[in-house]
């Protein structure tokens, strides 16, 4: 079961497919979709997640989730869906700035206007952003470890930068 689609990326998220493109990002979602659930669950939770998504201790992950845990911290969840469109984000448009040739990689260059950089298009940001949330959630996953007892997800760092 997906939880994100090619329409979702909008707004904040806006990927503009059209024709091969839009192949393209329905390839990125099927692929990095996958790859970020099971790290941010393990593998066991991720496949009780997928087969049960409908039960309540599994659905309310999906939604925006904020909560202190008893030494203090705060941390706010903007929900899976939210995290996965910003790492799938993150994904296609960095690999959206070269294209593949039959001769080699290309970056692509055009006469009327200029690519923006990777700081421009604040892809850190939204990686890090999706970082937030995806710590968010393995946190109150360990502080509710009796409905996630299977809790297995590995850590996932921010992209720091150099302005």
């Amino acid at each position: 079961m997906a939880i994100v689609e090619r329409a979702d990326f909008v707004n904040k998220f806006e990927i503009h497919t059209m024709g091969a493109n839009n192949t393209k990002l329905q390839s990125y979602i099927d692929r990095y979709e996958v790859d970020y659930l099971v790290d941010l669950f393990g593998v066991e939770l991720y496949n009780l997640f997928i087969d049960d998504i409908e039960n309540v201790i599994y659905a309310k992950l999906l939604d925006p989730i904020l909560f202190q845990t008893n030494c203090g911290k705060i941390y706010n969840s903007k929900g899976i869906k939210d995290m996965l469109l910003g790492f799938i984000y993150f994904e296609y448009q960095r690999d959206s700035r070269v294209q593949q040739t039959i001769n080699s990689a290309v970056k692509i260059k055009s006469n009327v206007s200029e690519r923006a950089d990777v700081l421009s298009m604040n892809l850190y940001g939204r990686f890090n952003e999706s970082i937030e949330t995806f710590k968010a959630i393995q946190e109150y996953l360990q502080e509710n470890s009796t409905d996630y007892p299977t809790f297995m997800g590995v850590d996932r760092g921010y992209i720091y930068t150099s302005y």
